[in-house]
């Protein structure tokens, strides 16, 4: 019901805005038939053609681009509705529900879009000056803004749809959808504003599209490709994770949490951008070297301890050889080798200590932590958090675990960290003790003869 009526009020409002439109901007905002038709065909193709899956700042949206340019071509009307029919068209959509969000929302980003450009003293293709400080005046800058208030619609009716949905919160979600772009989609605007210039002042016409949109497809299909790479690679790291589950039962969903975790703690922390995908890459495989290790594990742990801590700490440099030969994996196998180092030096496998040990491999460590104390016994988030705080200094990173305080306010990781509690009924006992549990480092750390021990 919340979604029907977020759908009908951004349609009520696109409407709105279309009819004040025609009826107070007239005749400088009117709709070119012929203009309107190109580029709903152009629309359509964006809309069918864009990768799932690759997010905007990554790649060059066929379809955002002819948004931009629909708005100086067709004015806010013309832009209105040929990218809300477009994706009314889109036979990819899984279900109604998100054709018709889609349809309302991009018609609103047009007709506001529109209304803001032509407010600026935006001027229509036809009316276009031919110089370039009057194309700058008069079409580029008012473009841009406009554009940019297109942007601010499209995060806040997506923050609106989550907030109807799952209930998040509006400008919380707007917020992280709008980090996620990046500067690199404000480009769609200056490749549109080519398209314009192209269209009127130049006199191509309709031609102009071979002109953009053909080098804009050959780039599209580019992006395409590394789209299908990312995805192979998720698949890869997708299989690794299962194999390792299947292993051990007990340890089912750990990859994951740890990952989730480690991923909020790293913005936190301000990773970002490449070294941001090598931390969750890391955090998911961290303990896939387990699978190696496991079948040299005493069947009594507690009564051969010395060889349990053995086979143990080669559990690191296991998974390293095991994932050695994948190069998307190379800049994360660092934090996979040092991931349960002590910031003390009393870790394995090479008694790093302090900043020696990578930052991801000191963030996975307090998340792998983390998901040990929440999933063994009835305490708490904060309690366990305060444990965690305990041990900075000796086994863990102080910042990371403040930035673990900082990231447990929030409410999608506070549900997260709520969620963990006593193992179920459902999962399987575990055969030998978690080696992530902050007791099985402190066994190790009083274990080893010297601060680099004898598997470093």
């Amino acid at each position: 019901m919340r979604v029907a009526v977020l759908v009908g009020g951004m349609s009520l409002a696109a409407a709105g805005l279309v009819w004040w439109t025609l009826v107070s901007l007239q005749p400088t905002a009117g709709v070119k038939l012929g203009g309107l038709a190109i580029l709903l065909g152009l629309a359509i193709m964006g809309v069918l053609l864009r990768e799932r899956g690759l997010g905007p700042s990554l790649g060059v949206s066929v379809a955002t681009v002819v948004m931009a340019a629909a708005i100086p071509v067709a004015g806010p009307v013309g832009a209105a509705t040929a990218v809300g029919l477009a994706y009314l068209a889109d036979v990819r959509a899984r279900t109604w529900r998100t054709r018709l969000f889609n349809t309302a929302m991009t018609a609103l980003m047009g007709a506001v879009g529109g209304v803001c450009y032509i407010l600026l003293g935006g001027v229509l293709v036809n009316d276009a000056p031919n110089s370039g400080l009057g194309l700058v005046l008069h079409v580029g800058l008012p473009l841009v803004v406009a554009y940019a208030v297109m942007t601010a619609v499209n995060v806040l009716c997506i923050g609106a749809m989550s907030a109807a949905v799952r209930g998040t919160p509006v400008l919380g979600m707007a917020g992280s959808v709008l980090r996620s772009l990046g500067w690199g989609y404000m480009g769609h605007v200056v490749i549109g504003f080519l398209f314009v210039v192209l269209w009127g002042p130049v006199d191509l016409g309709a031609t102009a599209a071979l002109f953009v949109l053909g080098p804009l497809l050959v780039a599209h299909w580019t992006i395409g490709r590394e789209a299908l790479a990312r995805r192979e690679h998720q698949e890869t790291v997708t299989t690794f994770v299962a194999a390792l589950e299947q292993s051990d039962p007990a340890s089912v969903g750990h990859s994951a949490r740890v990952a989730d975790l480690a991923e909020a703690l790293g913005s936190q922390l301000g990773v970002r951008g490449p070294r941001a995908e090598e931390l969750l890459y890391a955090a998911l495989l961290h303990d896939i070297g387990m699978v190696v290790v496991r079948p040299e594990m005493p069947a009594d742990p507690r009564s051969e301890e010395v060889s349990f801590l053995g086979a143990l700490s080669a559990h690191p440099q296991a998974g390293v050889s095991v994932l050695g030969g994948l190069d998307f994996l190379e800049s994360a196998l660092p934090a996979i080798r040092h991931h349960h180092e002590r910031w003390d030096g009393r870790g394995y496998p090479s008694g790093l200590s302090g900043e020696e040990i990578p930052l991801a491999a000191r963030i996975i460590a307090v998340a792998d932590a983390f998901d040990a104390l929440t999933s063994a016994g009835a305490t708490g988030p904060e309690a366990v958090l305060e444990q965690l705080e305990q041990r900075t200094g000796s086994h863990l990173d102080p910042a990371v675990v403040a930035a673990l305080r900082s990231v447990l306010d929030r409410p999608l990781v506070g549900r997260f960290a709520e969620g963990q509690g006593p193992r179920t009924a459902s999962q399987e006992p575990r055969a030998v003790p978690d080696h992530d549990h902050p007791d099985v480092s402190d066994s190790f750390a009083d274990w080893q003869l010297d601060p680099v021990g004898p598997y470093g």
